[in-house]
């Protein structure tokens, strides 16, 4: 967890730094609120797909031998961005980092094989929690480099240095300790095979789990990466406030995201993630009725999206109601539930916002109330001390 918990901590910092100004950068490489829709879509429907292929290796091969080599063609992947010469690019970046993240399952897989199940919230929270706070600087580097060099000159270089993080973070992996390994010969026979008797898991609360945090996390797709065109465009907030909203809300999640964890192995896994699902839906109701030119009521609305950490509680979850040998099978069956749907979703998004803005936000904060209800109703506590 050590080695996991430092390369996403040298992530991090340079992934919260671009995602700050991310759709406006496509923007501003000739995009429209569509195309950022259109970007989202083909990096999650590839990435669903990816998956596919890395949950069944990582079962099989390996976890780290799936993990190293994918971190880095991911790392060489990310360049693209900070060279697009126009959006098309962008694109393109999408869809070969989405083939590189291969790699997610295998991630789950080893973090949930190394945990013990009364710890696990709280172990994923610690991991994260480094990652929380290195995130932190991401968005003052990225005001910063924004107010002096210009939108995308800055983009370029927050990119660039990004890839080159990533790279050593492969590189840094190599030190991982190998979880799980299976001696089955690989053949597309035996995936599909493997693949049907994991997706016969699925009935009961494991199913109930992937569609409910699937739904989720499309909704997020459908809405987030229209935030900070709403708020700069519409709004009239400057892009550097938008960056102090982003820097608060970093440092917000650095003290949620452990209580999330701590809370999810004493009050239950289902219990957190309700109430992470509700501050979502109540920050994206106060955004789509936001007045113009009135930060404070914006940043309001952003603490309160990202007040409660729902992550760690699901991945907790997750981890309970799956065996070893299937993990990573069943974290990119998951993936291809939620790629697809926030595929469809994110250009629904894009559509809804070129029609009348407010009213994407609108549509995912009504439609996370019930995801609320049913995530506290429908899912168990978790594998968890009943005292």
């Amino acid at each position: 967890m050590t080695v996991l918990a430092i390369t996403w901590a040298l992530m991090s910092l340079f992934s919260s730094a671009t995602k700050v100004y991310s759709s406006l950068y496509i923007l501003e490489l000739g995009g429209g609120p569509l195309e950022v829709g259109i970007i989202g879509m083909a990096w999650m429907i590839v990435l669903a797909f990816s998956r596919l292929i890395g949950g069944y290796l990582a079962d099989t091969i390996g976890r780290k031998k799936i993990i190293v080599p994918m971190t880095i063609a991911y790392g060489f992947a990310s360049l693209l961005y900070a060279f697009a010469p126009d959006w098309t690019w962008i694109l393109l970046a999408s869809i070969l980092t989405s083939l590189a993240l291969m790699y997610q399952p295998a991630i789950q897989a080893i973090v949930a094989d190394t945990l013990p199940p009364e710890m696990r919230g709280r172990g994923i929270s610690a991991a994260n929690t480094l990652s929380q706070v290195t995130s932190l600087a991401g968005p003052p580097m990225a005001t910063v480099l924004v107010s002096v060099m210009g939108l995308v000159d800055a983009m370029r270089i927050l990119y660039l240095m990004g890839a080159l993080a990533i790279i050593g973070a492969g590189a840094i992996r190599m030190l991982l300790i190998e979880t799980h390994t299976n001696k089955t010969k690989i053949s597309f026979k035996m995936v599909l095979k493997e693949y049907v008797n994991a997706l016969k898991l699925l009935k009961g609360d494991l199913g109930k789990l992937l569609l409910i945090t699937s739904s989720v996390r499309s909704l997020y797709k459908m809405s987030f990466p229209f935030v900070q065109i709403y708020v700069v465009k519409e709004l009239g907030i400057s892009e550097e406030f938008w960056g102090i909203i982003s820097t608060l809300m970093s440092l917000e999640s650095v003290f949620t995201m452990p209580l999330s964890g701590f809370l999810a192995d004493k009050i239950g896994r289902n219990t957190v993630m309700a109430l992470g699902y509700a501050s979502g839906f109540i920050g994206l109701g106060m955004l789509a009725i936001a007045p113009r030119e009135d930060p404070l009521f914006v940043l309001v609305s952003m603490l309160a999206a990202v007040a409660f950490a729902s992550r760690p509680a699901a991945l907790a979850l997750m981890a309970d109601l799956t065996g070893t040998g299937v993990r990573g099978k069943i974290s990119a069956i998951s993936g291809l539930l939620e790629g697809n749907l926030s595929g469809a979703l994110s250009v629904l998004g894009g559509m809804i916002y070129d029609i009348y803005p407010p009213l994407t936000f609108c549509v995912a904060s009504l439609a996370l109330v019930p995801l609320t209800v049913a995530a506290w109703k429908i899912l168990p506590r978790g594998l968890i001390p009943k005292s």
